[in-house]
């Protein structure tokens, strides 16, 4: 689990750990979702098709 600090504009900086697993790089889109459920919110790679 990693901490991120919002920036003045609300933009989260993706950690380098989470963007090698997920190979998520520079210009690629990702889905923020929140979860009722669990009151979180998730980011979740779209897949190139």
């Amino acid at each position: 689990m990693s901490v991120v600090k919002v920036s003045k504009n609300f933009q989260v900086t993706i950690p380098v750990e989470i963007r090698r697993k997920f190979q998520i790089n520079e210009g690629e889109f990702v889905k923020v979702v929140y979860d009722e459920n669990e009151k979180s919110v998730k980011i979740i790679k779209i897949n190139k098709q």
